[in-house]
């Protein structure tokens, strides 16, 4: 196994990445809502637990369409970081959704399960113990042997 496998992405980096991602799940939140303000709630304000829900499975979907295709959403490309599982692949959409749901987890109790990154020895948060996954760090300059071969 390459050693770029055995190189945890460091806390800061993951919560920066998570900072990126959460303005384009905002923006979609925002999207999302208007659309459905304005042609399914004739122009009323949209509440309640199923839009809750709702918003929560979209985000849901957003973090597992980028981490079953590529690995990576937007913001852990910018920081050069990339999910994967025990076995170094990419993730299944069943690992994608154990990771999303213990993630939820890992944020509600105040952040403590990003923060034990911080002590655990292998450098996984719980979400990434709960689904058998990780988060590496690719290196300072992953993207740029792609670029000589164009």
């Amino acid at each position: 196994m390459p050693t770029i496998l055995n190189t945890p992405a460091s806390l800061w980096r993951r919560l920066a990445a998570m900072l990126y991602d959460a303005f384009l799940v905002v923006a979609l939140w925002f999207v999302t809502t208007t659309l459905m303000i304005a042609f399914l709630n004739e122009g009323m304000a949209v509440t309640g637990p199923a839009f809750q829900l709702f918003l929560y499975l979209e985000a849901g979907a957003f973090y597992a369409y980028f981490w079953h295709i590529k690995g990576q959403t937007l913001g852990m490309q910018v920081w050069k970081i990339r999910t994967i599982n025990d076995t170094g692949q990419i993730l299944t959409l069943g690992e994608c959704a154990v990771r999303f749901f213990f993630a939820t987890f890992s944020t509600m109790f105040l952040g403590l399960g990003f923060i034990w990154i911080l002590f655990d020895r292998d450098k996984l948060a719980w979400h990434d113990r709960a689904s058998g996954t990780r988060v590496i760090f690719l290196g300072d300059d992953p993207y740029q042997k792609n670029a000589n071969k164009d």
